[in-house]
């Protein structure tokens, strides 16, 4: 009997048993109940392509911009600034994560590549069995016979060749048309990539994926749950004098390691916030009736860390790449 078991289906199955399920398994259910369906707004042209829009949020900038040109100008915008679209699939992957937005852009595996091969014109029965009467004759005369035969059957071959061809190629025209039409209507996507293997223990939770394209993707209601997240703000960045902002979030990258020297256990969360600026990811549980917050401050060269139980830093660690 064939099996189609889902990954929510696999946790709910795995959790009756009392299988241990890894975390990063546990946050990909996460982001596909939170994301999957919903409603967004594209603060962006996204290229028609399934390739759509690669980032890269441990580089400054985060988007390659001449490969994103390339795209949009070889494939046309299918979402426009502005545009709201549904996010129909997230997929985290060994090294990447994807975000669908309305199918994903054209090119996923059963699209028409739009090409049409001409049809192949074999060799007739006649043109084979004259070719190997010629090998088995010594008559003279006969040969010649059978050159001028074989010399009218494969032009007549070839004639019909070029004809498939030229059939094959105004098909294939007409096509390329279609196809750059139904390419406007097949969505986008956005590529997360991660330089190390991170993902294969670990993805992120629906509200740190959320910080991660606030200036790319509106989820509405300033957040819509995550306090601080403002439309449009560069990626991973709080709002300055939200719950967990602060008015010096627009600390640089560069000064993060040398201010994280000046941490200390005890502080709270707006004192950090007023140090370091505003957390690259955060990520919350519970301990007991207290709840304990990640954040993390990642650049190109250094990434710090700390814990927060109650609003108070318990531990922290800061280390060069």
């Amino acid at each position: 009997m064939r099996t189609n078991l889902t990954l929510s289906s696999f946790l709910t199955v795995s959790a009756l048993l009392g299988v241990a399920i890894p975390a990063a398994a546990q946050n990909q259910a996460a982001l596909e109940k939170a994301f999957e369906g919903r409603d967004v707004v594209v603060l962006m042209d996204m290229p028609a392509s399934h390739t759509g829009v690669d980032l890269y949020l441990q580089r400054e900038p985060e988007i390659e911009f001449g490969e994103y040109a390339r795209r949009m100008k070889a494939y046309g915008v299918a979402l426009r600034k502005e545009d709201r679209v549904m996010i129909t699939t997230i997929k985290v992957n060994k090294k990447n994560i994807e975000i669908h937005l309305g199918g994903g852009g054209y090119g996923t595996w059963g699209d028409d590549t739009g090409t049409v091969a001409p049809e192949y014109v074999g060799k007739s029965k006649r043109e084979s069995d004259l070719e190997k009467e010629r090998k088995n004759t010594t008559d003279a005369e006969r040969r010649r016979r059978i050159d001028r035969e074989l010399s009218y059957l494969r032009e007549e071959r070839e004639r019909e060749e070029r004809a498939n061809k030229r059939e094959a190629e105004a098909l294939t025209a007409i096509k390329q048309r279609e196809i750059a039409t139904k390419r406007l209507d097949g969505g986008s996507r956005f590529n997360i990539w991660y330089a190390d293997k991170r993902l294969e223990k670990w993805a992120p939770t629906p509200e740190e994926l959320m910080l991660s394209l606030a200036s790319y993707l509106d989820f509405g209601g300033n957040g819509d749950g995550i306090p601080g997240v403002v439309r449009g703000t560069a990626g991973n960045r709080l709002a300055a004098g939200s719950p967990q902002g602060s008015s010096s979030a627009t600390a640089r990258p560069r000064d993060i390691e040398s201010a994280a020297t000046a941490l200390k256990r005890g502080m709270g969360t707006a004192e950090v916030h007023d140090l370091l600026g505003a957390p690259t990811r955060r990520r919350s549980s519970k301990q007991g009736d207290l709840e304990s917050v990640v954040e993390t401050w990642e650049t190109t060269d250094s990434v710090t860390e700390v814990t927060f139980v109650g609003g108070v830093v318990v531990k922290f660690t800061s280390s060069s790449k």
